[in-house]
Parts: structure tokens; sequence; C-alpha cells
């Protein structure tokens, strides 16, 4: 009888351990249940919806999937719309004339910085000049070599490939083309510039320079040019990983230099002839050549351009530009936009002389019997060509023309004394002279002697023979009048000797930039790349820079996207502005160039609003297949909800009843362990 209830006892057990463990079952799986909000993570648990709840959590992973490639690609086609709007409205803004005046305005003129104002004075008159670009000129004054002595061939240069040469004589031509000398410019992008040069002195050989600038017109250019910066910095824009306008090119930054052209750079020799020993040198991307006249060599500055430029050609390995020369000027050229060279210059002339004249002395003092002697010598070892020595003979008295105070003061004497006459005598040093033997003092005085014999009318007096060295001797033609105790000399001598200064200069200037052609505005089209394309120097051509990037947005539907750097509207905008700058830097074409500018920003702004509208095209296209497919995955949680889903409160009820069950049966466990073996076997 023990022995059945023994075994009772234990079923009894058992019965209460199988209860627990299903009873904590319960409320695991219930708990579990209000947790996830889901009738079982185990898809076993639904049966014949289970396929159908696989189906629907496909086509969400599959939309979700999209709306992640949509987030990626519509900040980008974003900040692509902004980048493009500040670009519209640059264009749009610099159609107006506060940004781009339809004058260049006014030119201003440095005051001209005579190196020697005793041999050569310039000004230049404003009102009669007819300016058409900045640069710095250069006037040069040497003794004509085919107009009569004190005539001057007077060049001038611009440093810019411009030269014009007239010949002049101050004492013998007045201005023929108004108050004072037109010099029209040929050559160089300031081709047609007329200047009026006024010359308040021009003696002796010399230089003069100015320099002219548009203030307006440079401000203008450096608006554009600041523009310009801008706009690089705008299609070098990058988003995340990428360049936003580079194409299929992502890591490669699309732009460099939009103001890039091939440099032209002009180095111009200033003056008209050289000297035995002046040493020429031209410095190219750090290679020298130089070349000192010899004393067989022709003394032009044309010969040493040609010499200079046939050592930049022949220079190892080959210089990347084209050297060419012309007229004295050497025009180097780079190959390719974008591509810069160092120029520099040095010129060293030979040492020049400074030469003088003694005071005139009365060496004899006129009588009645005797004539006046006055001697004057001239100094220095040697003459220079440019040099002018000139003496002044004067009879009577430049404070009393006609005698009158004197005849006032000397009324008993009669008043038959000639009136007030000056002759001057001068000679300038030729280069033709000096080859010929001209070189030395005594050689000048010769030449003086000669140009008095010449003179007309004679003066009343007499000089001495050729060759008598560098003193000359100047003796009156007739002896003192006794009728005129009171006068004390015939005439009166005045020497003069202005030295020349040919110091020849060289100057390095980089031309401005020229613009393509008005009325063929280049465009480049796939795969060929623009100038200012940071592969052009290297490829030349690249389908990768027109590729845009493409993005699965939909079953079937891929889209294309992004705006590349080469776009025709981006080539338009930087020509527009290429020719601003042009226009700018050109002031004589300025009307041309500007109404270019203008028109190319209006075609521009066009092409920027089409390429725009397709970028919102995109937006739209982005946020719309968005929206889409996140209404189509709230319809697909609603019908897997319906599937997975329960009912809160009664699973909420439910697990209330399990713990309490649970609870209950762990009571009852409580007082079963206090059961032993031995009350079990008892």
């Amino acid at each position: 009888m023990s022995s059945i209830t023994q075994v009772s006892s234990y079923s009894q057990y058992l019965s209460l351990v199988r209860n627990l463990s299903n009873g904590q079952n319960n409320v695991d799986t219930l708990s579990q249940q209000l947790t996830t909000g889901k009738k079982s993570t185990d898809l076993n648990a639904y049966g014949t919806d289970t396929q159908k709840l696989l189906d629907l959590r496909s086509e969400m992973a599959r939309r979700d999937n999209y709306i992640q490639n949509i987030n990626t690609a519509a900040p980008r086609v974003q900040a692509t719309d902004k980048v493009l709007t500040a670009l519209e409205k640059m264009a749009s803004d610099w159609q107006s004339s506060n940004l781009m005046p339809f004058q260049p305005g006014p030119a201003s003129i440095t005051s001209a910085y005579n190196a020697n104002a005793d041999a050569m004075k310039v000004s230049v008159d404003t009102a009669n000049s007819k300016l058409t670009i900045g640069a710095r000129y250069t006037v040069t004054a040497i003794p004509s070599q085919t107009g009569n002595n004190g005539s001057f061939d007077v060049t001038v240069t611009d440093g810019l490939g411009g030269k014009t040469t007239r010949t002049l004589n101050l004492k013998t031509t007045p201005p023929s083309d108004g108050k004072g000398y037109n010099f029209t410019m040929s050559g160089g992008p300031g081709d047609g510039t007329v200047l009026n040069l006024n010359f308040d002195k021009l003696s002796a050989a010399s230089n003069s320079s100015f320099t002219v600038s548009f203030p307006q017109a440079d401000q203008m250019k450096d608006r554009a040019e600041g523009a310009m910066r801008d706009i690089q910095e705008y299609m070098n824009q990058r988003f995340g990983d990428r360049f936003l306008f580079s194409g299929s090119r992502y890591s490669q930054e699309p732009v460099t230099n939009l103001m890039a052209t091939k440099q032209t750079s002009k180095v111009t020799f200033n003056g008209a002839v050289t000297n035995t020993g002046d040493y020429y040198e031209v410095t190219v991307n750090g290679k020298t050549f130089g070349y000192q006249i010899q004393s067989t060599d022709a003394k032009t500055l044309t010969f040493i351009a040609q010499t200079l430029n046939t050592q930049i050609n022949a220079a190892s390995p080959a210089l990347p530009m084209t050297v060419s020369t012309a007229n004295g000027i050497i025009t180097l050229v780079g190959n390719d936009p974008g591509q810069t060279f160092t120029v520099s210059t040095r010129v060293q002339n030979a040492a020049t002389v400074e030469n003088s004249s003694d005071t005139v002395q009365t060496t004899q003092t006129p009588t009645a019997t005797l004539p006046q002697i006055q001697r004057f010598t001239l100094n220095g070892a040697n003459v220079d060509i440019g040099d002018t020595f000139e003496m002044e003979i004067a009879v009577g008295d430049p404070d009393d023309p006609y005698n009158q105070k004197y005849y006032a003061q000397y009324p008993n004497e009669p008043k038959d004394l000639p009136a007030y006459q000056s002759y001057k005598i001068s000679y300038t040093v030729t280069d033709t002279d000096f080859a010929a033997g001209t070189t030395t003092v005594s050689a000048v005085a010769d030449k003086l002697r000669q140009q008095f014999a010449a003179a007309k009318p004679q003066p009343p007096v007499t000089i001495d023979a050729v060759g008598s060295g560098a003193g000359i001797g100047l003796t009156s033609t007739a002896n003192l009048d006794p009728n005129h105790p009171n006068r004390t000399q015939l005439f009166s001598t005045s020497v003069k000797v202005t030295n020349g200064s040919l110091d020849n200069t060289v100057s390095v200037a980089t031309l401005p930039p020229e613009a393509d052609a008005i009325t063929d505005v280049p465009y480049v089209d796939p795969p060929d790349l623009p100038f200012y394309d940071s592969e052009y120097l290297t490829k030349g051509k690249n389908a990768d820079a027109y590729r845009k990037s493409q993005v699965s947005i939909d079953d079937g539907l891929n889209l294309s996207y992004g705006v590349s750097a080469d776009e025709k509207g981006f080539q338009t905008l930087v020509q527009a502005f290429r020719m601003a700058r042009v226009a700018a830097t050109h002031p004589g074409k300025y009307d041309e160039y500007i109404s270019k500018s203008r028109e190319l920003m209006s075609q521009a702004n066009d092409q920027l609003r089409s390429i725009h509208s397709k970028v919102a095209s995109d937006m739209a296209t982005l946020e719309g297949t968005k929206t889409t497919h996140t209404d189509a995955n709230a319809t697909l949680t609603e019908r897997v909800a319906k599937i997975e889903g329960i009912d809160q409160t009664e699973v909420a009820a439910r697990l209330s009843t399990s713990m309490n069950t649970l609870q209950a049966a762990y009571t009852v466990a409580g007082q079963t362990k206090r059961l032993s073996l031995l009350n079990y076997l008892s």
C-alpha cells in the first residue's frame, strides 16, 4: 500500500515540474510577442501565410534599397542645382553696365621720364592722341641717318610688339600734324595707337619713357578675373567621395585655369643703334643667351635680336615655344595654353664719354686797328654718337636788340650800329661720321668749322682753318669803329655741349590675353576636352569627362544624372568672361569685344537654364520615385502586420494570466521543495 502511495506522490511531482516548464515557456512566448509585436520570429509558425510573408518582406527590402540609392544621389543633384543657380545669376548680373561698362573709360598717362632733359624733353598731348592699349612707351632719338645734321630719327616702342620711327628737326621742320608730332604705332596689340608728342627739347641723342593705363578698364579686368576664379571653384565643387562636374572621373578635379592662354612674351630692344662693347642678354626658363657687339658687327638692334633669336632656337633640349624676330623685337609664344615660361633680360652699355668746353676767352680786345679774337677748346678724349656741340655767335646786345639804350646813353655817337643778331652753328655726331673717323673732339672741331663755312648768312667773323685741333679761334672781320669809342667788343660767343645718352634698354612684356575670334567662338564636343580641362594637356580627349552618373531607382528605371564641366553652357560662359577680359586689355577694340561678351553671357544664361531644367527634372524624378517607394512600403508594412501582428491588449491579458498561473505553480513547487528522500521512501 505504501508503495502505491509513494508512486502517486512522485507522479504528482513530475507533473508539477512539467507545469512549471510549460508555464515559463508560455510566459516567454507571450513576452516576446508583446516586445516584437509579432506572433513569432519563426516562419514555421505562420503556416500557409509563410510564402506570402516572404514575398512581402522581399518587396519591402527591394524598395528600401531603391530609397537608399535615391538618398545617395539626391544630395548630389541638389548641390548641382545650387551651383547652377549661382552661375546663372553670375551670367545675368554681368550683362549689366555696372559690371561691364559700355566704354573703357579715360586713359591715365604718367609724366614722361626724360633720361637727359638737356638732350630731349618729351610730353604727351592726350587730347590729340588716340590711345588703344595700356603700355610702357619708350621714345629714343638718335642722329638721323638720312636727314641733315641736326635731324633726329625718333623711335617709339610700346614693349608689346609695336614700333614706329619718324625723322624730326625742331630747328627747320615745324610740326605738320597739329601742336605736336603724331607717332602711329604698328604691330602688336597696340597697333593703330596714335601718340601726339611734344618735344620741348631735341638737341642730342637721348630717351624718355612714360606709361599709359586705363583705370576703369583695369578694374573691370580684375572683376572678370575674380569671376573666372569663382567659376573655377564652382566647377570644382566636391560632394562626398566625388567631384560634381568631373563626369565619371569621380576623383579627378575637372577644371584648371580658366584664364589659360598661350603665353606670348615680347623682348623689345629700345633704341636704334648699338655700340661696340654693348652686351645683351636674354634668359628664358633659366637658360641664358648673350652676345657682345664686336667692332665688325652691324650696329643695329635688328642684328642683336636676330643673333639672340638664333641662339634661343638652337637651345638643346628645345624650349617649349616658338621664337621669332622682326624689327628688332623677339617674340616668344608658348606651345600650349596654360604652359608658362619666364623671360628676363640684361643690357650692359659700353662706357660713355662726358665731353665739355672751356669758357670762351677773348684773347685780343678789338681796337681801331685790331680785330677781336675769341677762343675756346673742346674737352674729352673721345666722343659718342649722338653728342651735340653748338656754338652761338652774337653781334650786339640781346637786352638792347636795336641799340636804343646805347643811343640814349651816348646821344652824340652815330646811330649806325647793326641790330642784334645771333648765328648758331651746331654739329651732332652721327653713326656714319663716327664710323668714318669722327671719334675725337679735334674731329668734331673740324666738323664745326665745316658747318661754319656752310652757314648762311655768314657771321661777321672768320674761323681758324680745318686741322687746327680741338681749340677753335674766331676773329672779327672788322676792327672797332672809332665813332663808337664806348664799345668794348664786336661779338660774343657761347658754347654748349650736350652729351647724348645712348644707353639702350631691353624691355620684357607678356602680352595681354588674346580671345578667340569674335566671329567664330570654338566649342569642343565629346570626346575632345576644352582647354581648361585638367587633362587637356596630357590627353586631349577623354569620353569619361562627359559620362554621367547612373542610379537605379525602380524596376527597369535607371536615371542618368549630373552635369559635366565640359558642357557647352560652361564653355560659353568661360568664353564670355574671356571676351570681357580681352575688352579690358584692348581698349582700342573695347566696343566689339564687350558687345560679343554680352552676347555670349546671354547665350550662356540660356544654355545654363536648359542644363538646370534637366537637373530640376532629375530632382523631381528622384523625389517622386522616393515618395512612391515610401508609400508602397507603408502599404506593405500594413499587410505584413496583418499576418505577423498581434492584439496588444489580448496578449497583455494572456501574459498577465500566464504569469499568475506560473506564480501559483511556483508556490506549490516551493511547498514541494520541503519533501526529502526519506519522506518519500517512508
